[in-house]
């Protein structure tokens, strides 16, 4: 009898562990980082509505067809971050094998203090690792709120950003500088550019064009050395060539468009920019409201850049959120997590919001794309399209998980296995052995302010 029972209890602790990989239900959060990588859409980071830190890595299979209230999140049993980290940016490598994390508020595992003592992590998305690289060049200070984007060289920028070197405050320092960090060299050099700046700013977006161009939009800005914060014009757009290292900036026309803070952006293959959602300051600096519309485009074709409202757009569309994500992947623009401005509570993680940037509609359903385009990444400066249209890499596939199909073989397996013990040993006893499961996440106590400016 001993051996069948051993036998029993390996078949269950495989069928929990496939059930904990496969029906995973992760917390909800905001201000967190998201990235597709061989059609998968990795969640990671964040700040969480629980009472616990938690350093899970989690993705949604864009290879399946699903509603998108009913979802089917997959955990990544190997890929738990090495701190506790929101308020970051995360850039994927041009060859897609690799994120770069960096900076936000950054919480030692081990202490449960704030440490910057590492500003950048990498994940390996082959061997499902994260790893601490070695990096030479001028010293960075760190910085929250601010927004990277990467080149066809392989040189990621990261522009402005806030620092709150007092914590229980949330005051500190605001910055205006341009840091470029060589994933090829593996060295921050910080960029010394004659001309007028613009101001220090952060929680703005940032697309970087095919010509090398990237557009910042919105966020907030110190009008005046010394002087309060205020919410940047959407309609002041700032561009920084990547090629000449220069500032300028452009009036977009157009739409009337709220500005706003805590918003996202994709960059389309047409060259649009589509913003979502976000928020505004309403009275006082504590009070955040709703902006309209939720979604517009900006055209950068045109000499002159131009807000639209696409027609539509409004139908169905999302309740007011901000602090979430936006990924494109071929004609959908995925929204994930966030926090409610109307109801005042975190966005369910059960649900992800689908805009059709074809059709310019809200849709409820997501399927994998037949014909997908084959002319998207034809320039290398595109990165942005290289992200939403990522290469197959099925030898990859393992790192991120067990996949349906083979829990599915596994399920089948153990089915039968278990059929054909019962079968051959009738009514034996039960096993009194407890099972613990392994705890994927170390424990934190969240402190008690919010910090949502």
């Amino acid at each position: 009898m001993y051996i069948p029972f051993k036998l029993f209890k390996f078949i269950f602790c495989t069928l929990l562990l496939i059930n904990l990989i496969l029906c995973y239900d992760p917390p909800k959060r905001y201000l967190h980082n998201s990235v597709i990588i061989d059609d998968k859409l990795l969640v990671f980071s964040g700040y969480t509505n629980i009472t616990d830190y938690t350093y899970e890595l989690f993705y949604l299979d864009l290879s399946t067809s699903f509603e998108n209230n009913k979802l089917t999140w997959t955990l990544i049993p190997k890929g738990n971050l090495p701190i506790y980290v929101y308020r970051s940016t995360a850039v994927l490598s041009l060859d897609n094998s690799t994120i770069y994390l960096y900076g936000g508020f950054m919480l030692n595992k081990d202490t449960h203090d704030y440490d910057y003592s590492n500003l950048v992590y990498m994940y390996d998305y082959s061997t499902s690792t994260w790893s601490i690289p070695n990096l030479g060049g001028d010293t960075v200070p760190p910085r929250q709120d601010m927004k990277g984007v990467i080149d066809n060289s392989g040189n990621i920028y990261i522009f402005g950003g806030y620092n709150a070197t007092n914590l229980a405050s949330s005051t500190g320092r605001l910055y205006d500088d341009m840091n470029v960090l060589n994933t090829v060299s593996s060295d921050w050099t910080t960029l010394s550019i004659s001309g007028s700046l613009p101001n220090r700013c952060f929680h703005y977006t940032a697309n970087i064009l095919p010509n090398g161009i990237i557009v910042y939009i919105g966020g907030v800005e110190q009008v005046s050395v010394g002087g309060n914060f205020a919410i940047v014009d959407i309609n002041k757009i700032k561009l920084f060539d990547t090629s000449n290292l220069e500032w300028s900036q452009k009036d977009a026309t157009g739409d009337v468009i709220d500005s706003r803070i805590y918003f996202s952006s994709v960059l389309t293959p047409d060259g649009y920019i589509i913003i979502f959602g976000g928020c505004t300051y309403a009275t006082t600096n504590a009070d955040l409201s709703s902006v309209s519309p939720m979604l517009a485009r900006l055209d950068t074709n045109k000499d002159t850049f131009e807000w639209s409202i696409p027609s539509g757009s409004e139908e169905n569309s999302p309740p007011s959120i901000y602090g979430h994500t936006a990924n494109l992947y071929y004609d959908f623009m995925i929204i994930t997590f966030g926090f409610n401005l109307d109801t005042q509570l975190f966005s369910s993680s059960a649900q992800v919001y689908l805009y059709n940037i074809k059709s310019n509609k809200w849709v409820t359903t997501f399927s994998p794309t037949e014909n997908k385009p084959t002319t998207t990444t034809t320039s290398s400066t595109f990165k942005p399209i290289v992200t939403a249209s990522p290469a197959k890499k099925s030898s990859k596939s393992l790192a991120i998980g067990l996949g349906v199909g083979i829990g599915a073989a596994v399920l089948i397996t153990c089915i039968f296995i278990i059929t054909f013990i019962i079968r051959r040993n009738g009514n034996s006893a039960q096993d009194n052995q407890q099972f613990r499961n392994e705890q994927l996440s170390e424990i934190l106590e969240i402190p008690g302010s919010d910090q949502r400016y």
